[in-house]
């Protein structure tokens, strides 16, 4: 028996756009399952990004680093060619944990804020994941990209993430248009929806808000990021590799 087929395995180096809460842990979790390099990204906390870079490096796989936006189509073609310098190969495993939730009561919501939410939620992920396929379908990488979108666009009708919760719907919709785009040359999409998660991003959330939503979570509880990185890592990894077009959640029941 090959042992091996059962197993979720990294083949290549992968990238993680945003190595915050859940983008630290994919980090982590890429490594564990055999990922020999890792490239990552980071918003403004770059001391952060070194020391995860040197955790990285002192567990045997090698790490890239670097800010980009990704809206600038030029400036991310720069990083993937230099990470694909760095390690010596194109990147084959690619995760988007980017994303915001301002959490603004809804009748103080401003065009600008809602312009932003999609900005960073859904035109950074469309544009970053076209120019990311079709790179591979260039170089005849058959690899996978995993976005993080959110259970909020799927069964949330909170006031004050309004913005938040109609672009991750919006995410999802146009991942399984750029997925059923890609197929053909084995490329997968995906998306990995969260529920609640103990995450910075998390700690704008009014404590009433709070209280209502832990009520509806059968664990009783709001996850850990490790425990969404886990399924990421699956469904990126070659334990996903009949998972195409799908928006898989992750949200400890709720209902």
């Amino acid at each position: 028996m090959d042992k091996s087929q059962y197993l979720s395995k990294v083949s290549g180096p992968a990238l993680v756009f945003g190595a915050g809460g859940i983008g630290t842990e994919i980090v982590r979790a890429f490594v564990a399952s055999g990922a020999s390099a890792v490239a990552f990204t980071y918003n403004k906390n770059q001391a952060a990004a070194e020391a995860l870079k040197s955790e990285v490096e002192a567990l045997g796989a090698r790490a890239f680093i670097g800010s980009v936006d990704l809206m600038d189509t030029d400036a991310l073609t720069v990083f993937l060619d230099k990470a694909a310098e760095a390690f010596g190969e194109e990147i084959t495993t690619v995760v988007n944990t980017v994303g915001i939730s301002p959490n603004t009561p809804l009748p103080d919501q401003t065009p600008e804020e809602w312009r932003q939410v999609y900005e960073v939620n859904v035109f950074g992920p469309f544009f970053s994941s076209r120019l990311i396929a079709s790179r591979m379908k260039k170089h005849g990488v058959k690899g996978s990209i995993t976005l993080i979108t959110s259970t909020n666009g799927i069964n949330s009708q909170s006031s004050i993430s309004a913005h938040y919760d109609s672009s991750k719907a919006a995410q999802a919709h146009m991942m399984r248009i750029i997925a059923e785009e890609y197929a053909p040359a084995g490329i997968r999409i995906n998306g990995v929806a969260p529920g609640w998660i103990n995450t910075k991003m998390n700690d704008t959330l009014p404590e009433d808000e709070r209280e209502k939503e832990m009520a509806k979570i059968w664990s009783g509880r709001f996850a850990e990021p490790a425990e969404v990185a886990k399924l990421v890592v699956f469904v990126a990894s070659s334990g996903g590799s009949y998972i195409y077009g799908q928006n898989l959640m992750i949200d400890g029941g709720y209902r």
